[in-house]
């Protein structure tokens, strides 16, 4: 079967690694890569915001070329990402998959994240420490993985992680699931970032999926439940372009 290819999308001060597991497990099956768009921002000769990020990204999978549009897979703000550039329609993908982001975004999460840009301007590491700790873990969490995610993420260029950041803000940033006209599917964690009801609400191609006890991090937190949730999806686009 001609399979598609699926790209994987590290979240905010993330890595491309933290999709080593699932770059593992399906790129015996197709394409399968994982790429670092915010470390690569650091090349931009110019200030970066979430269109270069998704400028980047793009270029990116053309490079790759493919046979078939890709599967954008997204974790946090890699899912708003994936999200901008199904919007934008730049670029012809098959399909997107939304992993634990905050969205659809409204004003309550704009609110909240503008709440959080004092605390990381003040003490990028330290603020980062203690949010990653009280919001996105969940005691049923490996707290080694944990751990090591932490350690990582307070490595990350904080020029470059708090102008993607303060974009957020932008207004119409980010587009509603409506305004997206590929199947997505939305995996959200027993932290529930994700809002299920307004992406059902809002998108007729959209379906959703939540993995009990697990925090923010599930890609290493629940491997297994994760990879069964994705090949399952990527399986019926692959077959009918929709996910029935």
């Amino acid at each position: 079967m001609n399979t598609c290819p699926v790209v994987f999308l590290h979240g905010w001060s993330c890595a491309a690694n933290h999709f080593d597991c699932q770059v593992a497990a399906f790129s015996h099956q197709r394409s399968a890569v994982s790429l670092p768009w915010q470390s690569d921002l650091a090349d931009h000769d110019a200030p970066v915001d979430l269109t270069v990020a998704v400028d980047f990204i793009e270029s990116a999978c053309l490079a790759e070329k493919f046979e078939r549009p890709p599967i954008l897979v997204g974790h946090s703000m890699g899912g708003m990402l994936a999200a901008m550039i199904a919007h934008r329609g730049i670029m012809p993908i098959s399909a997107i998959v939304v992993i634990d982001a905050t969205w659809p975004f409204d004003a309550a999460s704009s609110d909240f994240f503008n709440s959080f840009i004092p605390e990381l301007e003040k003490d990028f590491s330290e603020a980062i420490r203690r949010f990653f700790t009280e919001r996105l873990f969940s005691p049923f969490d490996d707290p080694s993985i944990n751990a090591s995610i932490v350690e990582q993420v307070v490595q990350t260029d904080p020029e470059i992680a708090m102008m993607v950041f303060h974009d957020l803000q932008t207004p119409n940033r980010l587009p509603s699931a409506g305004d997206i006209h590929v199947p997505i599917m939305g995996i959200s964690s027993s932290l529930q970032f994700l809002d299920r009801d307004q992406l059902v609400l809002e998108s007729p191609h959209a379906w959703y999926g939540q993995i009990p006890g697990a925090g923010h991090f599930l890609m290493q937190q629940a491997t297994h439940q994760l990879n069964a949730m994705l090949d399952r999806f990527f399986v019926h686009i692959d077959s009918t372009g929709i996910f029935k």
